[in-house]
């Protein structure tokens, strides 16, 4: 049954083209069954029942630009605060499986010379909704004591001089061209300067910029620190609400 839900899954996001010989020639990912509603795909594990996808990463910056809070390590390394060596089809699969929607909002609609028009999609609230994530972030100290952050915490805005609202991260899902999964491509998984190549954007102040991120230097570990990454559905509270304003 999961292998079947699979098959229609990559065929809907367009993982058919990936094949040489036509789509009888995919074979669904091997999915292992955890148990208890629990599930692995390569190295990124994903509850049914929580719908969170968690997957290990370590620390890669903790000074210098960013345009990326999370990349593959095969990426743009010079400019993510966060490297792993998850795949990004793999991430995806996990994602359309505990269904999370992809949203086009923050990306502008191309006219007839493929320029952007300004303009942007008219995404349906409810799918806007489903496509928005918090990322969370642990990790064990030199002490040994469990530290817990956001990843929005670990990112400044160098205009405002303060780390990130507590904003969702809004679930894009990359695209395909020429028959090439662009954020396994790129190994874009998570930006802050807006891009279609990556799985999540940030829908925040300044995403349309490249030079005005870097890390949150005094609240990140060590360069090298492992670090779990968990996604998980964003749950509108009141005091984040006003938080984000």
């Amino acid at each position: 049954m999961l292998k079947q839900l699979l098959v229609i899954i990559l065929g809907l996001t367009g993982a058919f083209a990936l094949a040489e010989d036509g789509p009888d020639s995919i074979e669904a990912p091997p999915v292992q069954d955890l148990g208890d509603g629990k599930f692995k795909v390569g190295i990124v594990g994903f509850d049914q029942r929580s719908r969170e996808i968690s997957f290990p990463a370590e620390v890669n910056m903790k000074e210098g630009a960013l345009e990326y809070a999370i990349v593959h390590q095969n990426g743009k390394i010079h400019e993510a605060v966060l490297i792993t060596k998850a795949r990004p089809f793999h991430v995806n699969i996990a994602l359309k499986i505990l269904g999370y929607e992809e949203s086009k909002e923050l990306f502008p609609i191309l006219g007839e010379d493929f320029r952007p028009t300004g303009k942007f999609p008219d995404v349906p609230e409810k799918t806007r909704n489903a496509a928005r994530a918090e990322i969370q972030l642990q990790w064990k100290g030199k002490s040994g004591d469990a530290g817990r952050a956001t990843l929005n915490e670990w990112i400044t805005n160098t205009v405002t001089r303060k780390p990130l609202a507590p904003k969702p991260w809004v679930y894009g899902g990359s695209y395909f061209h020429e028959k090439s999964f662009q954020a396994e491509a790129s190994g874009d998984i998570v930006a802050l300067f807006t891009t279609n190549s990556s799985l999540f954007n940030w829908p925040g102040r300044d995403a349309a910029l490249d030079d005005v991120w870097i890390p949150t230097t005094a609240r990140i570990p060590e360069v090298g620190t492992p670090v779990t990454v968990t996604i998980k559905p964003f749950v509108k509270s009141k005091s984040s609400a006003e938080k984000a304003k």
